[in-house]
């Protein structure tokens, strides 16, 4: 019918999760996977531009493993190592998933508690209840933006920008 919103935006929450558990290691299962996601990225590629939306995919990220030379065979090009609560991390697709892509995002959190948040019973102010961590918005890689970051944190009120 012609009072139907139009669809403005796919999310695809998680890539790594659909492929992951679907395919084993070994060279044939990866030129597979591969193959697939080619496929995936050129039709949802084509579904954008042909009705102007966006698609936003998210991936998992996996312990960066370095090898005795000091070399992640995980390691993405020339990928900057990438840090998510302390830990060194790599996009868990590796590098033929990074080729599907247009632009490169990285939500990352850290350890470090920003805020504590006072219980509504405790008037000394000496008790918490919870902790907010910080986290972190990278523009790792895009054509159309500048490579830069932004901290934040999620609050009951939402998501509050965090002045350095």
């Amino acid at each position: 019918s012609g009072n139907r919103l139009p669809l403005k935006l796919i999310v695809l929450d998680s890539v790594a999760a659909l492929f992951r558990s679907e395919f084993d290691n070994t060279p044939s299962d990866l030129k597979k996977r591969s193959s697939m996601f080619f496929k995936l990225s050129g039709k949802l590629k084509q579904l954008a531009n042909k009705f102007g939306l966006a698609v936003v995919i998210t991936n998992q990220v996996t312990d960066l493993v370095e090898t005795s030379d000091g070399l992640s065979g995980l390691r993405i090009g020339n990928l900057r190592f990438l840090c998510s609560s302390g830990r060194r991390v790599v996009p868990a697709l590796g590098l033929a998933w990074s080729n599907c892509v247009n632009s490169r995002f990285f939500i990352s959190r850290s350890d470090e508690t920003i805020w504590k948040e006072r219980s509504e019973n405790d008037e000394s102010g000496s008790s918490y209840v919870s902790r907010r961590a910080q986290r972190r918005f990278d523009i790792v890689f895009s054509p159309y933006l500048p490579v830069t970051s932004c901290e934040f944190m999620i609050t009951r009120e939402g998501i509050c920008g965090v002045q350095a």
